[in-house]
């Protein structure tokens, strides 16, 4: 892979920031249009029933943290993305994907972070990729917390515009102006990061994407062939607190169980329960690359019902996939097939059935 590596050029005068809270399980908004994939699996006759999940997850690049922001979606677009160069060979495992650079060119005029799969995946076949080094991603959220980065990107801005920078964390109009406009050090809008990064993306698009397309899978049949292949799909999905055992179900009084959230597994909103109750009533989002799936496994799962008892429900059939909450809190114990996968998660098939999408990406 050729890269114009043009930090070289131009030295980065700003240092990527420090997470307030680097594992923080942070969400996106509702995904809107999801598609629920037709769960077709019981019809096909050459599914192996469990795939080579450790395999697969020796190809990916290490387990990342979105931090503050709600780039969920974000992050499993450049996990996948990632992958799938490791798999063709024109990667490595320490490939690290500008996650900055894809919020900016998919959310630059926005004044929301939420994103979805088609939607990034369009964004990277016309901008490209560019590598961290270029432009380190920061994980702070600047709505809430401004620092001095904030201000000099942002504050000349105003209105629309001042929003979507503190979004995107680059003034929105930059698309728009030429590499000699970002250039000129009189200007307000002096940006040589976002010059290398542009440079960088449409070389990794000549290099990368010439032949690259992208679409939703319609069967979970296809989605279990493909990760049989080695191959990672994307899953976005309608989020429940207490099948994610997430900090959020306290307040919705929907139990927990921290062992499941320490070992990164994630159950199902049981009819009936406080989490399918309580849940719709705050609506968010979450995306993750499945990596892998096991049909033989089962769980157990007591769930505090909406009538205040308590039922112990048994799912069998699991996907394994990568997450993008660092690796210190949710999965911190994951395990898969005797393998130590921190940070990474399993979730029954049935949540994932009921409740996602799933897209694939062919780099």
């Amino acid at each position: 892979m050729k890269h114009l590596f043009f930090a070289s050029l131009f030295a980065l005068t700003v240092a990527p920031t420090a997470f307030a809270n680097e594992d923080g399980a942070y969400l996106d908004a509702p995904y809107p249009n999801l598609v629920r994939a037709i769960d077709d699996a019981h019809l096909a006759k050459n599914l192996k029933g469990k795939s080579d999940t450790n395999a697969v997850i020796d190809l990916m690049t290490p387990v990342r943290s979105q931090g503050s922001r709600g780039t969920c979606s974000i992050f499993s677009a450049a996990a996948l993305i990632e992958g799938l160069m490791n798999i063709k060979g024109t990667g490595n495992s320490e490939t690290d994907l500008s996650e900055e650079y894809l919020q900016y060119n998919v959310n630059a005029g926005s004044t929301s972070d939420g994103s979805y799969a088609t939607k990034n995946f369009s964004a990277i076949r016309t901008n490209g990729m560019a590598d961290e080094s270029v432009l380190p991603y920061i994980g702070d959220n600047w709505v809430s917390f401004q620092d001095s980065t904030a201000q000099k990107r942002c504050g000349y801005l105003t209105s629309t515009a001042k929003d979507s920078c503190l979004i995107v964390h680059h003034d929105p109009a930059q698309r728009y102006r030429t590499d000699a406009e970002l250039l000129d050090e009189t200007k307000q809008w002096y940006d040589p990061e976002f010059v290398a990064a542009r440079n960088d993306g449409l070389q990794f698009k000549f290099d990368n994407l010439s032949s690259s397309t992208y679409s939703t899978i319609y069967n979970t049949t296809q989605v279990k062939q493909m990760l049989d292949r080695g191959i990672p799909v994307i899953l976005e999905q309608t989020f429940y607190y207490g099948a994610w055992n997430h900090r959020t179900a306290d307040s919705l009084n929907i139990s927990r169980n921290l062992d499941h959230w320490s070992k990164g597994i994630v159950g199902y909103p049981f009819p009936g329960s406080m989490d399918a109750q309580q849940s719709p009533t705050k609506r968010a989002g979450h995306s993750i690359l499945l990596v892998g799936y096991d049909d033989s496994v089962v769980i157990d799962f007591p769930v505090k019902m909406a009538d205040g008892t308590t039922k112990t429900f048994k799912l069998k059939g699991v996907y394994y996939f990568k997450n993008s909450w660092g690796t210190g809190s949710f999965g911190l114990d994951a395990e898969i097939d005797g393998v130590s996968r921190p940070g990474y998660g399993t979730m029954t098939q049935q949540y994932a059935h009921d409740y996602g999408s799933f897209y694939y990406f062919n780099l």
